[in-house]
């Protein structure tokens, strides 16, 4: 048996190749269309690709030429119908037929051969199959990508970035980066990877453009040293902020490692007579630590206090939480702030409060002068986004990361590389 493929621009050209080639005995196994680049390379064109069979044993066989046996593919008469048009002769009775002749030895190796380049073909069939379902399934995962970034609100006109890029640039957006700040960081890194040798159009290898996507956000962060305790000198630093972030609870955090692991003299000062409460539970605090708590509810009070703890390496001050917009509370607050010239103040926000929210609170506390940006409860939000773009819009450095309510250990000096992680997590690869 000799099996041939055969390729022509219609069906019935195809047909003719194999007539002509293979002779009417031939039947046809399979037959495909598929497109192949045009002559000089002028798009492509429909080709029709036949694979055709012969018996080369029966090939001399003249066909049967009646014209109402029907064909199979316009070749060869069907089995029935040769064996309904053949002549039978009647046969005595009686007669004794002679015994056939022997079959003579048939070689079965050009048929083994045949039927492994079959094989062959139709394990090329399925590679190509599973090729096109691996592209259709980019293209689905692409054309979803494009719909987030749309219901984002960021026009994919505007996004001239490779591929792996516009993956990381939907993963910021995802994270409630805003998605101007989080485009601006892509092209950034975009830049870096084309100066470090990397293909002009910045295609590049998703992980690679994930590290140096990384490195440029780590470089955006601002960030501040932790509070300086100098020998023989008071350091005072303040928090501030609205209420319900945790203030009063980071100060216990920032006195309690002062006191327990830099083995350093504390003093607490609260501001906060509104709320009898935080006045409670910054005293269980100083009791647990074995600090002094002082309440200053006059400019004078506080005087008195930061002059009786000069021998105190470091004072925290504790102030009252409320609204934002609370202009009257913030300008009395401003006043007794504005007697310590050398204080740092620390502005609390919340991570789970909404980006929007952020920058209004961080610009209605603008007039206290805080020198840092101090975000609590990390654990109590999943998107860490606002905290890249509130620092890109205040230009505040970041001093600490609060991670919980445990005293001291859910308090963490900030570092750009911990809110790289935290704004794109790394991939397997570099946890490896």
């Amino acid at each position: 048996m000799r099996v041939k493929t055969f390729e022509a621009g219609s069906m019935q050209d195809a047909l003719d190749v194999v007539k002509k080639d293979m002779g009417e005995e031939a039947f046809i196994l399979s037959t495909r269309t598929r497109r192949r680049p045009a002559a000089l390379g002028m798009g492509e064109e429909a080709v029709i690709e036949v694979t055709a069979a012969v018996d080369e044993a029966q090939a001399g066989v003249p066909p049967v030429t009646n014209g109402s046996a029907s064909l199979t593919y316009g070749l060869r008469p069907s089995l029935e119908a040769t064996a309904a048009r053949r002549p039978v002769r009647d046969v005595p009775a009686k007669a004794t037929l002679p015994a056939p002749p022997p079959a003579p030895a048939m070689d079965l190796q050009p048929l083994r051969r045949e039927l492994l380049e079959i094989k062959g073909a139709v394990a090329a069939l399925k590679d190509n199959d599973a090729r096109n379902a691996s592209i259709l399934k980019e293209l689905d995962q692409m054309k979803a990508l494009l719909s987030r970034i749309q219901r984002q609100g960021m026009p994919p006109a505007q996004l001239h970035l490779p591929p792996s890029l516009l993956e990381l640039y939907g993963d910021l957006v995802a994270n409630d980066v805003e998605p101007l700040i989080a485009l601006r960081l892509c092209e950034y890194a975009q830049r870096a990877l084309t100066d470090q040798g990397g293909d002009a159009t910045g295609a590049v290898d998703p992980e690679r453009a994930r590290l140096f996507l990384r490195r440029v956000i780590a470089d955006f962060i601002p960030v501040a040293p932790p509070i300086q305790l100098d020998p023989g000198k008071t350091r005072v630093a303040a928090l501030v902020g609205p209420t319900g972030v945790g203030k009063t609870t980071t100060v216990a955090k920032l006195a309690a490692y002062a006191q327990l692991h830099l083995k350093q003299k504390v003093a607490l000062v609260t501001l906060d007579t509104y709320r009898m409460a935080a006045v409670d539970q910054l005293q269980q605090y100083a009791q647990i630590l074995q600090v002094p708590l002082h309440v200053a509810l006059t400019v004078e009070d506080l005087r008195s206090a930061l002059r009786f703890y000069q021998d105190r390496a470091l004072v925290l001050i504790d102030t009252p939480g409320h609204s934002p917009k609370d202009t009257e509370t913030l300008g009395q607050l401003r006043g007794l702030l504005d007697e310590l010239p050398e204080v740092e103040t620390h502005l609390v926000l919340s991570a789970t409060t909404k980006p929007r929210d952020l920058t209004e609170i961080a610009t209605r506390y603008e007039p206290l002068r805080p020198t840092r940006l101090l975000f609590t409860k990390l654990d109590e939000t999943s998107t860490y986004g606002p905290i890249l773009s509130t620092l890109a819009r205040v230009k505040r450095p970041l001093s600490y990361l609060g991670t919980g309510q445990e005293v001291p250990d859910a308090l963490e000096l900030a570092t750009s590389r911990r809110v790289a992680d935290l704004i794109l997590p790394g991939s397997m690869k570099e946890a490896e």
